[in-house]
C-alpha cells in the first residue's frame, strides 16, 4: 500500500513538474524572437563557462589523487599503467553511461550540422566532461578543448530545440555553444568567436556573428570569474626585425609538420578502426601509451605545464630521468626531435584506443616544442643570443595554423592565451607561412578528414 502511494506521489510530482515546464516554455516565447536569442546566447554562454569549470575542477582532483599516489613513495610501476587505466574508465564510463555511445571530437558535430538539423543527443552535454577527465586526469595524451566544444555545442542544440527555434537558429546556437565553450577554456573569446567561424560557419552571413559575440563574451566572463588566472604566464614584450628569416623559418617548418602530423592522426586512427573489438583496441592502445608516457614522461596529459617551463626557460624534462641521463646538449636536441614524432603516436594511440580528447592541446604542445628547438638550436651551434620564449609562441601558432586551418583563431588565441600581443606582426607571418605550406600537402583540416572518415 506504501509502494503504491508513493509511486502516485512521485507521478504526481512529475506531472506537476512537466506542467511548469510545458507552461514556463509557452511564457518565454512570448518574448519577442531575436530578443529571446539574445538571452538563450547568454543562457548558453553561463551554461558553457559553468561546463568548463567543472571539467578543469575534476581534472584538478584527479591530478591531486595522482601526486598523492606519487608522495606516498609507490613505485613507477602503478604509475606506468595510470594512462591504459584512464583510457578503461573511459571506456566502462561510456558503456555504462552512454548506451548509444558519445561521438567524440568536433567531426560529429560537423556531421549533425550538415545532416542531423544540428541535433546532438542530451548527454553529450555531461558525457564529454566526464569521460575526458578520466583520460586526460590518468595521463592520455589528449586535449580538453575538443571535449569542451562538444559540450558546448551539445548544450545550445538542446536549448534551441527545447524552445523549438528554426534549423538554421540551431545551427547557429550550436555554434555558439562551441564558441563559448573555447572562451571559457581558455578565457579567450576573441578566439572562441573566430573558431566558431573558421570551423563551423563557414559563409554564414555577418548578422550570424552577433550571437556567437554573446556567448562567447558570456561563457568567459564565467570563467573570469571562477578561474580567474591565466592559462599561460609569458613575459615578452618586444621582438626585432631582423629576426624575421627566422620566423618565416618557423613557419615553413611548421607548415610541412603540420601536413605530416595530418596524415600520421588520420593513419593511426584508420589503423585503430580496423580492430573490431573495442576491448582489444583499449589493451594495445594503452600498453603502447604507457610505455611511451613511462619513457618519456612529458607526453603525460595534454601538456601545459612543460609549456609553461618552456616560457620560464626551465629544464624540460624530455626522457625519464630514473632510467636515462642526457647531459649533453646534443642528446638533448635528439630527443626533443623524437618527442616531436612521438606526441603524434602518443595522441592518436590515446583516442585511437577509445580515450575522450582532441588534438587541439597536443598541437600547442607541437608547436611551443617545435619553436623552441628551434631557437635553441640556433642559439647554441650559430652564437646567436635570440628570444626564445617568443620563438616558442610561434611554434605554437603556426602548428595550430597548420593543423586545423584556423589562421585567425591560431593568431588570437596564442595573443590571448599568453599575452603577446607585442607579437602580433611575427605570428601573422608565421601562420600565413605555415598555413600556405601545410595547405598545399592537406588542403583540408583535421577536422574536415576526419569528417571523411565518418562519412
Amino acid at each position: 500500500m506504501k509502494a503504491t502511494l508513493t509511486m502516485k506521489s512521485l507521478f504526481r510530482i512529475r506531472r506537476h513538474i512537466n506542467y511548469l515546464t510545458i507552461h514556463l516554455r509557452k511564457t518565454v516565447l512570448l518574448i519577442p524572437p531575436r530578443t529571446l536569442l539574445v538571452l538563450i546566447c547568454i543562457l548558453i554562454g553561463i551554461s558553457a563557462g559553468l561546463s568548463a569549470f567543472l571539467l578543469k575542477n575534476v581534472l584538478f582532483y584527479i591530478h591531486q589523487f595522482i601526486h598523492y599516489i606519487v608522495n606516498r613513495s609507490i613505485t613507477n610501476i602503478l604509475l606506468f599503467g595510470l594512462p591504459t587505466f584512464g583510457i578503461v574508465l573511459t571506456v566502462l564510463y561510456i558503456r555504462f553511461f552512454h548506451k548509444n555511445g558519445l561521438h567524440k571530437g568536433v567531426a560529429p558535430i560537423l556531421e549533425a550540422m550538415q545532416q542531423q538539423n544540428a541535433y546532438i543527443p542530451p548527454d553529450h552535454m555531461y558525457g564529454h566532461i566526464f569521460s575526458s577527465a578520466l583520460t586526460i586526469g590518468f595521463g592520455g595524451s589528449a586535449g580538453f578543448e575538443a571535449p569542451i566544444v562538444a559540450t558546448g555545442s551539445a548544450i545550445g542544440s538542446n536549448i534551441a530545440r527545447y524552445f523549438k527555434f528554426t534549423d538554421e537558429d540551431r545551427i547557429i546556437l550550436l555554434s555558439s555553444g562551441a564558441a563559448a565553450g573555447i572562451a571559457a577554456v581558455f578565457n579567450a573569446p576573441i578566439a572562441g568567436v573566430l573558431f566558431a567561424i573558421e570551423v563551423l560557419l563557414v559563409g554564414m552571413p555577418v548578422s550570424a556573428f552577433i550571437p556567437l559575440l554573446i556567448s562567447s563574451a558570456t561563457g568567459a566572463i564565467v570563467s573570469n570569474l571562477l578561474i580567474p588566472q591565466r592559462l599561460f604566464v609569458l613575459i615578452t614584450n618586444t621582438w626585432h626585425v631582423k629576426n624575421i628569416p627566422i620566423y618565416i623559418l618557423i613557419g615553413l617548418i611548421s607548415g610541412f609538420y603540420s601536413a605530416f602530423i595530418i596524415r600520421q592522426v588520420i593513419q593511426i586512427s584508420h589503423a585503430f578502426q580496423k580492430i573490431k573489438n573495442h576491448w582489444t583496441r583499449v589493451i594495445i592502445g594503452g600498453i603502447l601509451l604507457s610505455v611511451l608516457i613511462f619513457l618519456f614522461p612529458s607526453l603525460y596529459g595534454e601538456g601545459y605545464f612543460s609549456i609553461q617551463a618552456m616560457f620560464n626557460q626551465e629544464k624540460i624534462t624530455l626522457i625519464n630521468p630514473s632510467l636515462f641521463t642526457y647531459d649533453h646538449i646534443i642528446i638533448s636536441f635528439g630527443l626533443m626531435v623524437v618527442l616531436l614524432f612521438l606526441k603524434i603516436y602518443a595522441t592518436s594511440i590515446t583516442i585511437g584506443a577509445g580515450g575522450n580528447g582532441g588534438i587541439f592541446a597536443p598541437s600547442l604542445y607541437m608547436g611551443a616544442l617545435l619553436g623552441y628547438f628551434i631557437a635553441t638550436v640556433i642559439n647554441t651551434l650559430g652564437g646567436l643570443d635570440l628570444n626564445v620564449v617568443n620563438f616558442t609562441v610561434a611554434g605554437m601558432a603556426g602548428v595550430l595554423a597548420g593543423v586545423l586551418k584556423t589562421p585567425l583563431t591560431a593568431l588570437f588565441l596564442i595573443a590571448e592565451i599568453t599575452g603577446g600581443y607585442a607579437l602580433f606582426i611575427p605570428l601573422m607571418l608565421v601562420i600565413a607561412t605555415s598555413y600556405f605550406i601545410s595547405s598545399i600537402f592537406e588542403h583540408k583540416s583535421i577536422y574536415a578528414k576526419e569528417l571523411e572518415m565518418r562519412t
